[in-house]
């Protein structure tokens, strides 16, 4: 019995027709979420989130990346990103009249951005786009209320850290009040106030943005990945205790101001590069401690 020929999946395709409907939803979206965009590039214009402008790129560069897995992808169950855009939309509506904050508008937002990229290529592209779309939400700062909660606990333990590496030193008394740290020594004495800046909130969001891009641009298995992305949150805490410590030790033993301006700019700089040095010694150690074996059978075949 002759059974039918199927025809092949249809894939995406990047003529003019479509090139057209990309363009109009591309100004849709602009016009319809403007006012979050500029939330978004007026945060990222502050310390604490100047990262962000660099988000959307590598967003891109991991889309570049996959291109040709992208090209192939079936083009199917396009009404799924209709009625993803539809939801984000009406969410986006109810959080501009309840919420004050822009933090769910912009989430919303990117579920749109989901929905039309469905909607252009097809259900499957999920599965080649999701990591570069996750990617973005690095570039959504945080609510100021959750963003305090964080930090407030790593000032804390921050203080705690530099309090016990300096009660090693001879004739310096310390002692922790919250997160600040009052010292005596050679009859001086003063406080220390660990600020939010030192908190190491930001290098820890950029540690974390820098190692999921690390983790998914070089070829690993996924268990390594999750090691290394598991990873950014303690290296960052751990060169940030650094940090506070070194800031405590030069502001007490050489000079209050090189724990201020331009030289606790460049400290937290070299904090960074710290850190980021840790996170690449990791990820050599696991490309050369664990060796993927060959596959014998099939080398046999």
């Amino acid at each position: 019995m002759a059974t039918a020929p199927t025809s092949p999946p249809v894939t995406l395709s990047f003529d003019r027709p479509a090139q057209v409907r990309a363009a109009i939803l591309a100004v849709a979206f602009v016009a319809v979420f403007y006012g979050v965009l500029l939330s978004l590039q007026s945060r990222w214009q502050t310390a604490d989130w100047s990262h962000g402008w660099l988000i959307p790129l590598f967003s891109i560069y991991l889309v570049h990346l996959h291109w040709e897995q992208v090209r192939r992808s079936p083009v199917r169950h396009t009404w799924v990103g209709f009625v993803l855009m539809g939801a984000a939309l009406l969410g986006y509506q109810f959080f501009l009249w309840v919420s004050p904050f822009s933090y769910p508008q912009a989430v919303m937002m990117l579920l749109c951005l989901l929905g039309i990229i469905i909607a252009l290529c097809g259900l499957p592209i999920v599965w080649r786009i999701w990591v570069p779309w996750l990617y973005l939400f690095f570039a959504v700062p945080l609510p100021k209320g959750v963003y305090f909660d964080l930090t407030d606990p790593l000032r804390r333990m921050a203080a705690l850290v530099a309090t016990q590496v300096l009660r090693l030193f001879p004739n310096l008394e310390i002692e922790k009040v919250g997160s600040n740290i009052d010292y005596y020594y050679q009859g001086g004495h003063g406080t220390l106030g660990v600020a939010d800046a030192c908190s190491g909130m930001r290098s820890t969001m950029t540690l974390c943005a820098l190692g999921v891009a690390v983790a998914f641009i070089s070829d690993r298995p996924w268990w390594q990945r999750l090691i290394m992305i598991a990873s950014c949150v303690p290296i960052a805490i751990f060169a940030n205790f650094i940090r506070v410590t070194v800031t405590c030790l030069l502001h007490i033993f050489v000079d209050p101001k090189y724990a201020t301006g331009t030289y606790h700019m460049v400290l937290g700089l070299v904090t960074l590069l710290i850190a980021f040095g840790i996170f690449s010694g990791l990820g050599w150690l696991l490309n050369h401690l664990f060796v993927e074996a060959p596959d014998t059978e099939s080398a046999e075949s």
